[in-house]
């Protein structure tokens, strides 16, 4: 072999080595690019990352699967259907879960709930004024890959108290882009 095809052989091999690790730390570099951005209030970056339709499909699944779960406790435990009135709260809590998903599940709030690691609502302005929130603490996050499309991300707990609080899950969207598709309460892990 030539020296100038061995330096053509070590040019190709160095590009797909370099092609293999990008694409599996791709998912670590979006979760970093989207906690820069949140810590900057960087939406245009952080919307980047975002799968908002499945966001909110998969919030308004679960937050349908607990209420229906509750309904279906007190149905089974006495054995005995519920009540009507049980049941017209039952749908109307069901019909507003669309509206306040769609509603809760912006920028804002995405960027906020994963600075905080947890669900939380965006401040109100004599909140703000009262102090700080409790998202200047470092949020710890414990990552874990399954097959090589999909990463979740669950909140650490360094104390062992409270346990998963949230988790997040990114889905690869193309050869190297991540975006963050589903958020689960603690209840839907």
């Amino acid at each position: 072999m030539s020296n100038n095809t061995k330096a053509v052989v070590a040019a190709v091999a160095l590009v797909i080595a370099g092609g293999g690790a990008y694409w599996h730390y791709s998912p670590y570099w979006a979760i970093k690019q989207m906690h820069t951005a949140a810590e900057q209030k960087d939406a245009q970056t952080f919307n980047e990352h975002v799968d908002y339709p499945k966001v909110r499909e998969s919030l308004k699944g679960q937050l349908a699967a607990m209420m229906d779960d509750k309904m279906g406790h007190k149905m089974g435990d006495s054995g005995t259907s519920a009540s009507g009135v049980e049941n017209l709260g039952a749908a109307l809590g069901l019909a507003l879960i669309n509206p306040m998903i769609n509603g809760m599940v912006r920028p804002e709030m995405v960027m906020r709930s994963m600075q905080a690691g947890k669900f939380q609502p965006l401040p109100t302005a004599a909140k703000d004024s009262a102090g700080p929130d409790d998202t200047t603490k470092k949020t710890e996050w414990e990552l874990a890959r399954f097959g090589a499309n999909k990463l979740i991300a669950h909140t650490a707990d360094p104390d062992g108290k409270n346990g998963t609080q949230m988790a997040l899950v990114f889905e690869r969207s193309g050869f190297a882009n991540w975006k963050l598709t589903e958020m689960r309460f603690p209840s839907a892990e």
